[in-house]
């Protein structure tokens, strides 16, 4: 065992005896090296071991504090995964999946807080380019995307280990117009198309919108169903599959590296296109960052999917697509369909990669979200019934909770009565399993605001509301104030 864990080691049996329990602060580097007699290196090492365990998280500006571990049962997957087609329409709330939507409320859509955004940093990006601005961005953009945008983001994602040309790449107008090409580009109306279950209801609602249907493959947080995808391949019950592999929405999981690499090689295979839904790719709560399954695909069989939109500014709507050997295609059916994306937008986050001020804003969010992601749990685990499950996602931005005998969508119901925004677990399956479930956000700082519509308040009343449905004898809970 080097030095660096073995100093990690004996945090983690001060924590599991309790000596120092949830919420205790932690000595700061400069203090920790001194008291041990190691290097800041060590120090530094240390807690980012702890970090990547879970045992610790940082507050920026604060410090690093114990982190909650409650245990985590296994979240409840379909209770029979039969690998038949299904209508998503059949099956959606009235309103579609995304029938909660009513507006950016905190706890609803996945989405950064205003205030986490670098708004005076892009907007000086925006103001010098727009100065110098040639007459090229104001007439017809290339319809591949703005060569230097194509090569700013083929630089910033070498960084990350993760290499293409700028050749390579066609910008959109989000994630999930890249999607939505992508779907109509190697698949049919009526095609069955294999997706992950729970799955974006976004996602549900797009290919409900293009009439494919589905199956869905359980994943739990051991990863994907890997014998049920390759069913869904070598049995042909599906034309593509459209996949999340890295900080999935709703748990909020990393699928394994084997399996990543599992799921490229199925692809060849089975010459089967797979679409890679990658739009928390950038947003891991650790140092090290996952990379994509379409890393080790070597037949170009993965179009991979990303976007800004929930690492910087949805509104700008921007977003790429690395499609693979479905290149041609690809390109002809995003020139037909949408002509380009806006050349202004395209230079000015061109400008704002290639100053570092892209990277400098990845760098500072990652432990934010860190730190958010441990206040919501602990403060759901205080709070919900002892039976509450609660995710500990490795990044992205949501929390998916599932509560016994919950019925989530008269709990939805209930909290729209009073502003309150979440999304529940039927928005994400055509199945009833996940009806127990509810997915919150944890974009928005838990302690940030103290008015109504605060996430905090917010939280609040949702507890309250599960506790009198699941539990209506229990005490409701006092809504004071917070503690810091």
């Amino acid at each position: 065992m080097s030095l660096y864990e073995s100093l990690a080691q004996t945090f983690i049996d001060d924590i599991v005896s309790e000596r120092l329990p949830i919420g205790s602060r932690l000595p700061a580097l400069r203090q920790l090296a001194q008291q041990q007699g190691v290097s800041l290196t060590t120090a530094s090492k240390a807690y980012d071991c702890l970090q990547e365990g879970g045992w610790i998280y940082a507050r920026p500006q604060a410090g690093y504090f114990v982190a909650s571990r409650s245990e985590i049962a296994e979240f409840p997957t379909l209770k029979h995964p039969r690998l038949t087609a299904r209508d998503p329409s059949q099956f959606a709330p009235k309103q579609g999946y995304n029938s909660g939507l009513t507006g950016f409320t905190p706890l609803g859509t996945s989405l950064l807080a205003p205030a986490l955004l670098p708004e005076v940093e892009l907007s000086r990006t925006i103001k010098r380019v727009t100065r110098r601005a040639s007459q090229t961005i104001f007439s017809y953009p290339e319809l591949q995307g703005v060569a230097s945008l194509r090569q700013a983001l083929s630089e910033h994602f070498l960084e990350s280990h993760f290499a293409f040309t700028a050749q390579e790449l066609v910008i959109t107008n989000s994630c999930l117009d890249s999607v939505r090409i992508a779907l109509e580009c190697v698949t049919q109306p009526g095609d069955t198309i294999a997706v992950c279950s729970p799955c974006f209801s976004g996602l549900l609602d797009l290919l409900t919108t293009l009439k494919r249907r589905i199956i869905e493959i359980p994943v739990t947080h051991d990863g994907i169903d890997l014998i049920a995808l390759e069913t869904c391949f070598s049995e042909q019950k599906v034309s593509a599959a459209l996949l999340s592999t890295t900080h999935l929405n709703p748990l909020g999981i990393t699928l394994p590296t084997e399996q990543k690499q599992a799921i490229a090689q199925l692809a060849a295979q089975y010459q089967m296109p797979i679409i890679e839904d990658d739009v928390y790719f950038e947003l891991s709560h650790h140092k090290d960052k996952p990379l994509p399954a379409k890393y080790w695909d070597k037949e170009g069989y993965i179009l991979w999917c990303s976007s800004i939109s929930k690492t910087l500014a949805p509104g700008l709507r921007l977003g790429w697509c690395l499609p693979g050997r479905y290149f041609e295609p690809f390109l002809h059916h995003h020139s037909q369909t949408s002509m380009g994306v806006n050349s202004l937008v395209q230079a000015c986050i061109a400008e704002f990669i290639l100053c570092g001020e892209y990277r400098r804003h990845i760098h500072q969010i990652r432990p934010i979200l860190q730190s958010q992601v441990h206040q919501y749990r602990q403060f759901l685990s205080e709070h919900l019934p002892e039976s509450a499950q609660i995710s500990a996602p490795q990044g992205g931005l949501v929390i998916w909770v599932r509560v016994p005998h919950l019925d989530s969508d008269q709990l939805a119901q209930d909290l729209g009565k009073m502003g309150i925004d979440i999304r529940r677990g039927s928005c994400f399956s055509t199945h009833p399993d996940y009806n127990d479930c509810l997915r919150i956000n944890c974009g928005w700082p838990l302690y940030l605001e103290i008015d109504s519509q605060s996430s905090a308040s917010q939280l609040k009343h949702l507890c309250q509301l599960v506790i009198n449905q699941v539990k209506p004898l229990a005490a409701p809970i006092p809504l004071g104030d917070i503690a810091r």
